[in-house]
């Protein structure tokens, strides 16, 4: 699992999320068979190395993002703006590699449109069709990775996912 984050801005907990999403795996039935890659201030190269690298078969980025948008950091030490990609060159750097991810999850606020690109490369894209607090986004994923884990559908892990906040 390949577990991007990036809150170039300051304003999200995504190291939180990182750090709650490693135990909840770590305990879960087939832990053995998952391996975590986490980025806690991930870049566009940290992305495309990780694809080639790592060869992920889940894709998770947690951060800002729009209906066409998602925002990495630029890799500066200060507060700043984010580094933009649009969904769709997202979508291609998925599409590009001979290894391609079987999920991508994208926990941000309305990225349920840019889920949408990546579909016809990966079985499964997810985004959050509204806006989402820091904490449901926290909860969500944490419990979404350990029910994959514990061997779960996509669509179990999901509603699971959901009810656990709400």
């Amino acid at each position: 699992m390949l577990l991007l984050a990036a809150a170039s801005a300051g304003d999200l907990r995504v190291g939180q999320e990182q750090r709650k999403i490693r135990p909840t795996v770590q305990s879960a039935t087939h832990r053995d068979l998952i391996e975590l890659d986490l980025h806690p201030a991930a870049t566009a190269d940290v992305f495309l190395d990780a694809l080639t690298r790592f060869r992920p078969h889940v894709v998770h980025f947690s951060g800002r993002g729009t209906q066409a948008l998602i925002a990495f950091e630029k890799g500066e030490d200060d507060f700043h703006e984010g580094a933009i990609v649009s969904a769709g060159a997202f979508a291609r750097a998925i599409a590009a590699v001979d290894d391609e991810p079987l999920l991508v999850l994208l926990n941000s606020c309305h990225s349920a449109a840019q889920a949408g690109k990546p579909v016809g490369t990966v079985p499964f894209a997810m985004g959050m069709s509204d806006t989402i607090g820091d904490a449901d986004a926290i909860t969500y994923a944490a419990r979404f990775y350990a029910a994959v884990a514990d061997s779960q559908s996509v669509q179990a892990t999901h509603l699971l996912s959901r009810a656990a906040w709400g």
